[in-house]
């Protein structure tokens, strides 16, 4: 699987001219050898495949890393360059999105006979459409994270903190079986729930309110990605009104997404539900996003969106709405995109939650 990955990176080099290329992005490099530290760069030739690392990840380099030859960096020894000499590379692609200007530098001063030329998307582009290892990782996160937001539901109630049940959450996944949370769990309650990124905080969760809780896993280098809303009893009818927009957008978003549609076709038909209704201005983020390795990866899905949807994709459709000193409701499923159809991924149901009182 991971040769497979690998050859098509060697398909760009071949497209572009290239007799070589250095990859530092710690995602892109899991994702084409297996290792996952805090250092490392990948050197790929047309034969061979090089993975540098500093002395604190040789021994776990050489243990994780199939048909790739690992050599430690080290201040007195400027490995990169002897092997692009051994190699005899004179055209060499750089991953641009991860390499600094400052790195762009020392890397001209030292390969000063080498032609230097970036890859901007193209790394990250091999990544959007998923094996089926990859899918296998992806269900087995999102099976940890429901069974914690099950197990953690009776939790979310009047007189709570959103900090205790973030905090109880995150435990939860971990406890079962998640590495970590795939990002910072979001919990916010009442007028807090019109900001779309809100921190929890030690405010208290009140009956009447609506609550969202954004929530995933990462397990052995995969995400989920899943956002429910939760109304406490009773909740004022601005909030039931959005809430049924918002699952009717998500609804159909799901029903409309199919292999070969443009991107931004998928964005302007969920937003334009919710303009429809009135409430296009409380909207302002995209309708989703792709995720593995990363919890945000290639397509992004909004307005400005190139490319078409494809076949073995993993997406999130995430619509909601934010009305500012009232409240708001975002509901986020992750969906498979099939050969002639999509497969909702995720199991927590996204009509009306509703905690009785």
């Amino acid at each position: 699987m991971l040769n497979k990955r690998r050859e098509k990176v060697k398909n760009i080099m071949d497209n572009m001219g290239l007799d070589g290329c250095i990859i530092k992005g710690m995602d892109n490099i899991f994702y084409l050898t297996g290792f996952r530290g805090s250092e490392a760069t990948l050197l790929i030739s047309k034969g061979e495949v090089f993975l540098l690392t500093d002395f604190r990840y040789i021994t776990y380099a050489k243990e994780t890393v199939n048909d790739v030859q690992v050599y430690e960096i080290k201040k007195d020894k400027d490995v990169l360059w002897e092997l692009c000499m051994m190699l005899e590379i004179k055209r060499l692609g750089f991953d641009g999105a991860h390499i600094t200007y400052n790195m762009y530098e020392r890397l001209r001063n030292s390969l000063k006979d080498i032609e230097f030329l970036p890859l901007n998307e193209e790394i990250e582009d091999i990544r959007k459409c998923k094996d089926a290892e990859e899918i296998k990782l992806m269900l087995e996160a999102i099976e940890i994270a429901t069974n914690a937001f099950k197990e953690i539901f009776e939790e979310i109630r009047p007189g709570k903190t959103e900090k205790e049940i973030a905090r109880t959450l995150d435990y939860t996944m971990e406890r079962l079986g998640a590495d970590k949370p795939s990002f910072d769990t979001i919990v916010a309650s009442g007028e807090r729930t019109a900001l779309p990124h809100a921190k929890p905080t030690e405010k208290k969760l009140s009956a009447g309110e609506p609550v969202i809780i954004d929530f995933g896993v990462q397990k052995d280098g995969y995400c989920s990605d899943e956002t429910c809303t939760i109304l406490l009893g009773e909740v004022n009818g601005k909030i039931n009104e959005i809430y049924n927009v918002v699952n009717d957008a998500r609804a159909l978003g799901i029903e409309k997404a199919k292999p070969g549609m443009p991107i931004k076709e998928l964005d302007m038909i969920v937003r334009g539900y919710i303009e429809k209704a009135g409430y296009g201005v409380y909207f302002g983020h995209g309708t989703g996003h792709g995720i593995g390795i990363a919890v945000h990866e290639t397509p992004s899905i909004n307005t400005t969106s190139a490319g078409i949807l494809e076949e073995n994709m993993v997406i999130t459709i995430e619509p909601g709405i934010y009305i500012p000193h009232i409240g708001g409701v975002r509901l986020e499923d992750m969906v498979f995109i099939g050969a002639t159809d999509v497969k909702v991924l995720t199991k927590i149901r996204k009509d009306m939650l509703t905690v009785t009182i």
